[in-house]
């Protein structure tokens, strides 16, 4: 597009599924402009991290609920989840009918913790990565919506009461402000506060920064699911081994090639993805090595079904020389998904005026505790479509904000220091706030964290801003696992092993500088 407009009706940040999703909603209702920080995907390359669920001939809607209220431990809103199970199938029904290809070959698979087929592959390809194709290109064709890559959403402005605009960095590192009284963060996650993430680089917890700094709630913070099984090579970005290849059969074998999985749950390798991470950390330390990591091994299977049923991993690992069918795959757990974010109502609204939220930056309660896989992709299209609806009725009074942005900005060079504070968190949280937590790791963490503030106060690059956001958001995740004294779901401590449900079956909610739980 030929520059940012001064104003729009809407504004969507995030090209993700819900911001697509809710973009295409609002076409018909005004200007919708939709930033992202990314290049234009190339859906060649596009490597998404989720699957979907669809409903197979053996399932029903309210084994569905059922499976995703378990999984949640206690913690899910029983509405949203209905809403989700409820409208998810309509959502990807109307996505393919909108498919200007040839339909896509759908397969399920069995994926823990589902008691059902459930988990819908496209062409041996991540379904996400078909559906994000499909949003695209429909967003793409309407008139009213106009999309800006490579363009960085700095700062929420608002008037103490309600959205007046964003703070933007454009394409050329040009600062700009947009006015407009409706705002949808669809940023995506927060994973890299961790060391080790399936997370894209772009993952930088934007959406939650700034929504807080708005003065938005978030909620849940402290539930992190981190995948068991990434590729772990050196110099090779982490990629997702997916829960199905145990669910198949998959072995893991510790550093001395030993199967472990059965002296930690009698499921072994089909255990909960939450315990299977913990074991593998043990099983990481007791090996005392310097760079420690595990074994999974696909070898005694089928080299025809692993090459079949398994392409995309098949591929990835053969582009770094690793022939899964033959070769033992190290792996070791890291961050994947983040439970919780800004506290959003069922229509995506915030307590902020003007400020709704949709997809993974976002916390409806649908998956309480705990994600159950494929749920998250469901959930961008049913609640992106929803908060679409929902900022259409909404009433818009655009205001014009000050032409001059308060700080001046630009796109780069990227700053040595800043990326040696980068990493200083990352090891914070991965170490302190990670799998398995305790409150002197945690304190200590939050110690560490407060002595960097002062160096994030001023951001005059975008990577000075993604920098500040890492900060705050890893401070209000290990704030929220330091407040909850017990182990529910992905938040995991030694030091309180146990559910504790007359004081923590809440969910719990930062304002401010405080930790609260509530229903």
């Amino acid at each position: 597009m030929k520059g940012l407009p001064p104003e729009t009706d809407f504004l969507v940040v995030g090209a993700s599924v819900a911001g697509l999703r809710a973009a295409i909603e609002l076409a018909d209702s005004g200007r919708v402009l939709v930033i992202t920080k990314s290049d234009p995907p190339d859906f060649k390359k596009a490597d998404l991290k989720n699957e979907a669920y669809w409903l197979s001939d053996e399932d029903e809607v309210s084994l569905h609920l059922q499976d995703t209220l378990d999984t949640g431990d206690g913690l899910c809103n029983p509405q949203a989840v209905k809403v989700l199970v409820n409208e998810g199938a309509e959502r990807i029904e109307e996505l393919i009918s909108w498919d200007k290809h040839s339909a896509p070959k759908l397969t399920f698979e069995l994926e823990n913790p589902h008691t059902r087929v459930r988990i819908l592959h496209s062409q041996g390809a991540p379904t996400a990565k078909q559906f994000l194709r499909v949003l695209f290109e429909r967003a793409q064709s309407l008139k009213s919506v106009s999309i800006a890559p490579r363009t960085f959403a700095a700062e929420i402005r608002t008037d103490g009461e309600r959205v007046t605009g964003v703070c933007l960095i454009d394409e050329k590192g040009v600062p700009q402000e947009i006015a407009c009284s409706i705002v949808l963060l669809a940023t995506g996650g927060i994973g890299q506060i961790y060391r080790n993430t399936t997370n894209p680089e772009t993952a930088t917890a934007d959406g939650v920064a700034m929504a807080f700094r708005a003065g938005a709630e978030v909620a849940d913070l402290e539930f992190i699911q981190f995948c068991p099984t990434a590729l772990h090579m050196k110099k090779v970005p982490r990629f997702l081994l997916d829960e199905t290849l145990r669910s198949e059969g998959a072995y893991l074998r510790n550093f001395e090639l030993d199967r472990f999985m059965a002296k930690y749950h009698p499921l072994a390798e089909r255990a909960p993805h939450d315990l299977v991470s913990r074991a593998i950390v043990h099983e990481m330390e007791v090996s005392r090595a310097k760079d420690p990591f595990v074994y999974l091994d696909v070898t005694h299977l089928s080299s025809a079904r692993v090459q079949k049923h398994f392409s995309r991993i098949y591929e990835v690992c053969m582009a770094y020389n690793l022939d899964i069918t033959e070769d033992l795959i190290p792996v070791r757990p890291a961050a994947q998904y983040s439970v919780g974010g800004v506290r959003a109502d069922l229509d995506g609204r915030t307590n902020v005026a003007g400020l709704y939220a949709a997809g993974e930056v976002a916390s409806t309660g649908a998956h309480g505790a705990n994600r159950m896989p494929g749920n998250s992709l469901l959930e961008s299209l049913v609640y992106g479509a929803r908060a679409g609806r929902s900022m259409r009725e909404a009433e818009r009074t655009i205001s014009r904000v000050s032409a001059e942005p308060k700080a001046a900005f630009s796109n780069g060079p990227v700053d040595a220091g800043v990326e040696e504070l980068v990493g200083q968190i990352q090891d914070l949280m991965w170490n302190e706030v990670g799998i398995v937590r305790m409150r002197g790791g945690m304190q200590k963490a939050l110690t560490a964290l407060d002595g960097m503030t002062s160096k994030f106060s001023h951001p005059k690059t975008r990577r000075a801003y993604e920098a500040a956001n890492l900060h705050l958001v890893a401070k209000l995740v290990a704030q929220s696992a330091l407040a909850r004294e017990e182990s529910r779901g992905a938040h995991y401590r030694v030091d309180y092993s146990d559910r504790d449900n007359k004081k923590f079956l809440k969910h719990s909610i930062v304002r401010g500088t405080k930790v609260a739980f509530a229903a």
